[in-house]
């Protein structure tokens, strides 16, 4: 029983280890790839009432690169589109439709 728990820790370092050496070179990896600021990002939503500003902080923190920012709202039940009138008001580079005007 004790070798079986010693190699479960042994297992769990070496995967420890595995993943701690991949973000290290996924980090390093990433941060020398120059992205243009010209980059447009639109995501459909529906029904996000609760999550969509934290949603729009979230992408404006990971992707600094993005310029405009289009939100497709399609048909929502809730408050989201009148939440995401609010935060157009404040972002001038966020870009708000109904799915109804694309189709």
């Amino acid at each position: 029983m004790k070798d079986l728990t010693n190699l479960f820790v042994i297992l769990i370092a070496i995967y420890g280890w595995y993943i701690f050496i991949k973000d290290v070179l996924n980090t390093y990896i990433y941060k020398k790839i120059k992205f243009d600021n010209n980059i447009k990002m639109k995501i459909i939503i529906k029904d996000q009432e609760e999550n969509i500003e934290m949603l729009i902080k979230k992408i404006k923190s990971e992707f600094d690169e993005v310029k405009d920012l289009e939100i497709i709202d399609d048909n929502s039940q809730d408050k989201t589109y009148e939440i995401l009138t609010k935060i157009q008001k404040k972002n001038h580079n966020i870009n708000i439709r109904k799915i109804n005007e694309i189709l």
